[in-house]
């Protein structure tokens, strides 16, 4: 049977892992629609590997928990305190340039200094050429 050749070659486990192409899992797809069982297969690896995954895992110190649960319950009572506080507490700054100033963005300058660079060059070279001419 198509089903369980697909089963025994690990194509599950593949796709479960993430190793599959995007093919292989239009394929797991259209094999779902034709073979209910595979389902109930998937269910079952996943469960297999879940198990596997917990198996071998490291847990993290038990002070982690600890400092994550005391500072989310600081979070809440303080949010609980002042509902009000914590909404006045945002500084609006302006930020508008002062009245008779004009502002330019830098590309701006940037182009008015390499514009006045390139006529002091040609006044400059004009100056050499006409003083070597003599």
């Amino acid at each position: 049977m198509e089903s369980e050749r697909y089963i025994s070659e690990g194509n599950l486990e593949k796709i479960l892992l993430g190793f599959a192409t995007p093919e292989e899992k239009d394929t797991l797809n259209l094999y779902y629609d034709l073979f209910p069982e595979l389902e109930e297969e998937r269910d079952e690896v996943e469960r297999r590997i879940e198990k596997a995954m917990f198996k071998d895992a490291v847990l993290p110190p038990i002070y982690v928990k600890t400092n994550v649960m005391r500072q989310i319950a600081l979070d809440v009572q303080e949010l609980q305190r002042a509902p009000q506080q914590a909404k006045k507490n945002f500084n609006v700054t302006n930020v508008a340039p002062p009245p008779g100033t004009m502002r330019v963005h830098v590309a701006w300058r940037i182009i008015l200094i390499i514009l006045l660079s390139m006529i002091s060059l040609s006044l400059l070279a004009a100056i050499v050429f006409s003083y070597m001419a003599k």
